[in-house]
């Protein structure tokens, strides 16, 4: 346990500054209604400077995070400590999971209670949010765990994105049009079904990168993950998945 607190903090003490200031962004983003702002000009400013810095920020934690001990990497210096894949990747999902998700999510319910509910209303759109946070966390992590440095991840990442949109409008083409009242009884069943299924992927990489150091598995998951998201995307509801009755 010792070991896996040496290993929380350093990451937070190297990364301390620039946590700092995605933390007063996402704040801002989440106060700005209270702001004593004058002018709608300025406050839009503000606002799109606040969501850039978190944007920006946030890709670069995710990746520095997880590129700072590399799961693959011959030279990473935490593998001639007695520091064991197992908690290191514990460790990094952590982390991760507590920044990057529990903490917007927090952050978005203790909102809820100072607006008198203007937010969100339901326990479960707090959790869909929750994972709509994970799998674009986990989905970075993973490609950040498949490169060597922040601009290679974002490249893989925005790539496999456009990618999987590019592919799913293609297989569109040959799915039959349905009704719109159809589609949409199935549209957020689907929704779902995309989220869990990139988290869970995203999860695969991560662990089969830190755990076995298959780089060519990982590839393989990250594709075959594209694919199945964009068939998904693509036929949800058009074959053995939908019913008229």
């Amino acid at each position: 346990m010792n070991l896996t607190w040496h290993i929380i903090r350093k990451d937070l003490q190297r990364s301390r500054w620039a946590l700092v200031c995605w933390a007063f962004g996402l704040a801002y983003l989440l106060l700005q209604p209270w702001a004593p702002l004058q002018g709608d000009n300025l406050r839009d400013y503000l606002q799109g400077a606040a969501m850039l810095l978190v944007l920006v920020l946030g890709v670069g934690l995710i990746a520095d995070l997880v590129q700072a001990d590399h799961p693959t990497q011959e030279n990473s210096h935490w593998r001639a400590l007695p520091v064991s894949a197992g908690r290191m990747v514990t460790v990094k999902l952590l982390l991760i999971g507590m920044i990057f998700v529990v903490a917007p999510v927090v952050a978005v319910c203790i909102r809820h209670v100072f607006d008198q509910g203007k937010s969100l209303h339901h326990a479960s759109e707090y959790g869909l949010e929750g994972l709509i946070l994970a799998a674009i966390v986990l989905s970075l992590a993973a490609s950040a765990a498949c490169t060597r440095n922040v601009l290679q991840c974002l490249l893989l990442w925005v790539s496999l994105i456009f990618g999987t949109g590019t592919l799913a409008d293609f297989l569109n083409r040959f799915a039959p049009v349905l009704s719109l009242q159809g589609m949409a009884r199935m549209g957020m069943t689907k929704v779902l079904v995309i989220l869990t299924l990139s988290s869970t992927i995203a999860l695969a990489v991560i662990l089969n990168q830190y755990l076995r150091r298959r780089v060519v598995s990982s590839a393989v998951l990250l594709l075959g993950g594209a694919v199945a998201m964009a068939t998904v995307g693509a036929f949800w509801g058009y074959f053995y998945f939908y019913s008229t009755q």
